[in-house]
């Protein structure tokens, strides 16, 4: 029987794809960090502001992405330098690792 806790684990690992242009999804596997529904929604609300005050949203969706990810699978640092440079190079990353992270929180996998 698989034991069950009020507390989740703090941290849990999931691998989202990343679309590339001309080439097959990137594989980035990342650490996350375990928030409470009233967690998201007030970071959900800060990311929405921010947004709407300024015309590019990468900075914003760095701070988000910051909140939530403990780590990543990539040989370079996992900073807010590296993160932005990540936002800007795969505009759909933000969307796809922010799904992974929801379906996983969620527990809305896919069964092969």
């Amino acid at each position: 029987m698989t034991k069950f806790s009020l507390i989740p684990n703090p941290t849990f690992s999931v691998t989202a794809s990343i679309p590339r242009a001309g080439a097959e999804d990137g594989k980035l596997t990342l650490t996350f960090r375990h928030k409470t529904l009233d967690e998201l929604r007030a970071m959900d609300d800060k990311l929405q502001k921010a947004a709407e005050s300024k015309k590019l949203a990468i900075e914003p969706q760095a701070d988000y992405f910051l909140e939530i990810v403990e780590g990543w699978a990539l040989p370079d640092d996992f900073n807010r330098e590296n993160v932005i440079v990540l936002l800007k190079n795969y505009p759909r990353a933000f969307d796809s690792i922010g799904l992974a992270y929801t379906k996983e929180l969620m527990g809305m996998r896919e069964k092969n």
